[in-house]
């Protein structure tokens, strides 16, 4: 490194003496200016040469760049162009995630410290098959590792520091032998048999314990298949003579800095995408239960699940905690393969949407504040073969 940043800076006149404001100072050239430069300064020359050689190695400098400065440049080039304090936060959440993924799969690995312009596709090659390896892998942690490729030359190839980029001229499918089966929809969900038993132990538990409301959210999550995320920030205005407006979600923010970890409600969900849930009778039911519990316990409070938190409301973990504890408890394996979870639960609400309406993956979509495709994919469990049956029995050939 030393040797690196004495030959990037030494094409620059180094002031030899400071201002009269007692600070080194240089102009470098930088065309997202104004006037195509700006001025670097330091208090002594070891600051201004710092200053320097940052300067070069950033996305504006002239030094070439490891395959892992590529990809934290390209991260914060992405958090630079969002500007809305609540999307800044989920934006930063979702690089943290994609900074601990590059962990798993680059750091301390050779191909992360060889110059961009210099990885072949061999070198490529190398990686995907060093990871495919040593890890067993399914569709979702193929396209993690593949996206990290991607972004990481896309835009090594937009700040003109590769001459051409080979990620669009690779084969990754010849690495799908190597791919785990990823496990079927109707095996990441709670049978009709067991969501029964869950139900009768959380009402067990609204009945040792009346005012612990996590045992209603998560009755909330199975009746209405929402993420975990957007039950704590629901209030009682929400609630709406035809249905519950979900907008908003509770989301963790990661530590970053000397930020501790901390729970955040923001005025978004996931997807962007607020939604009515139409009043069901159940969910009627469920509600004149809840309220009678607020009433009684949290006159004062606008959440329909408070707690005496920093924001008024449960956090999404208790909420996955009560779950664990009864299955635990009911004996329900809990697979990790399989991913069951509280999740699942949206997969069991949206295939019940779309068998019962014949198909309509568009309504289960919009209900649920998923795409089309996603719900299809993700959430969408297989058809209900006791109506497939009647509808093929309907059938005459003769």
């Amino acid at each position: 490194m030393h040797i690196e940043k004495k030959e990037l800076i030494k094409k620059y006149n180094i002031p030899a003496r400071p201002g009269k404001d007692g600070y080194y100072r240089i102009y470098v050239k930088d065309p997202t200016k104004k006037g195509g430069r700006k001025q670097l300064f330091g208090k002594t020359l070891e600051e201004l040469e710092s200053k320097l050689y940052a300067f070069e190695k950033g996305v504006t400098g002239s030094a070439r760049h490891t395959f892992a400065e590529v990809y934290e440049l390209f991260l914060e080039d992405k958090l630079k162009y969002v500007k809305a304090e609540e999307k800044r936060v989920s934006r930063q959440n979702t690089i943290n995630k994609n900074r601990s993924d590059y962990k798993r799969y680059f750091a301390g690995t050779e191909f992360e410290q060889k110059y961009i312009d210099s990885i072949s596709k061999n070198d490529v090659e190398g990686i995907m098959f060093f990871n495919l390896e040593r890890y067993t892998m399914r569709d979702k942690a193929m396209s993690s590792l593949k996206g990290i490729l991607r972004s990481t030359f896309n835009f090594a190839y937009e700040q003109y520091w590769i001459a051409d980029n080979l990620y669009t001229r690779m084969n990754f499918n010849k690495f799908n032998g190597m791919l785990e089966q990823n496990v079927s929809n109707d095996k990441r969900v709670h049978s009709e048999f067991d969501l029964k038993r869950i139900l009768r132990a959380i009402h067990e538990h609204q009945e040792e314990k009346p005012c612990y409301m996590p045992a209603y959210a998560l009755e909330m999550q199975i009746l209405i298949g929402c993420r975990r995320g957007e039950l704590a920030p629901l209030r009682r205005s929400d609630v709406l003579p035809e249905g519950i407006w979900i907008s908003r979600e509770q989301i963790s923010v990661k530590k970053f800095n000397n930020v501790p970890e901390h729970w955040k409600i923001v005025d978004h969900t996931k997807t962007y995408k607020d939604r009515l849930f139409p009043l069901t009778d159940s969910l009627r039911e469920f509600l004149t239960r809840l309220y009678a519990v607020l009433d009684r316990y949290y006159p004062n409070s606008p959440y329909l699940f408070p707690d005496s938190t920093e924001l008024g409301v449960i956090n999404n973990n208790t909420v996955y905690r009560l779950y664990y504890r009864i299955c635990k408890q009911l004996g329900i394996k809990i697979s990790r393969e399989e991913i069951k979870g509280t999740h699942s639960f949206r997969r069991n609400a949206i295939t019940d949407v779309v068998n019962a309406t014949g198909g309509n993956v568009i309504l289960a979509s919009q209900l649920f504040g998923n795409s089309p495709a996603v719900a299809a994919k993700n959430y969408y469990t297989g058809v209900d073969t006791g109506t497939a049956l009647t509808a093929l029995n309907k059938r005459k050939f003769s």
